[in-house]
């Protein structure tokens, strides 16, 4: 759920070294190391503009293990790499986060995960149009890591992307 950010690196060797580092402090099983890496792998294909999101699956299977393109299907259990792939499967399938939203609530289990790993690259991707409703924004909890701490975060963040 953490990966995405990692996407910004320039490089899928990049993108796979930082995610492996990360999820290791967390998550530190070969499972959870590889659905970090495919977590971060989708929100770097659409960054970078990588391909349509119709061949998102394959493309993370070029790099980690498991069946990334296979289509989730029912509730989403306590595995990351379960989560990542509902994620891949509802985020090939909708053209709008809010249709990515419903989806991802709709397969029950962990969908908070889901909803993280699947908006985060659907926020990336031009073929998703960005239509969640406003209230969603701006009713944020907005305390010291709230609303107005991520929206600068994702600022510098984007500002180094540019710096590469």
């Amino acid at each position: 759920m953490r990966a995405a950010p990692i996407g910004v690196f320039p490089t899928v060797e990049k993108v796979m070294e930082y995610a492996k580092i990360q999820a290791a402090i967390t998550h530190n099983t070969p499972d959870g190391i590889n659905a970090a890496t495919a977590a971060a792998l989708i929100s770097h294909y659409f960054i970078y503009r990588l391909g349509p999101k119709s061949q998102l699956g394959q493309f993370v299977e070029g790099y980690v293990p498991g069946q990334w393109s296979k289509p989730w299907q029912g509730k989403v259990k306590s595995k990351g790499w379960m989560s990542v792939r509902a994620a891949i499967t509802a985020v090939m399938r909708n053209n709008s986060l809010s249709e990515l939203l419903k989806d991802c609530i709709s397969f029950g289990g962990d969908v908070d995960t889901v909803a993280t790993i699947a908006l985060a690259a659907g926020s990336c991707s031009e073929e998703i149009s960005q239509d969640l409703p406003s209230h969603l924004i701006e009713t944020l909890e907005n305390g010291s890591y709230g609303r107005d701490y991520l929206i600068e975060l994702e600022r510098q963040l984007m500002r180094k992307l540019e710096e590469t």
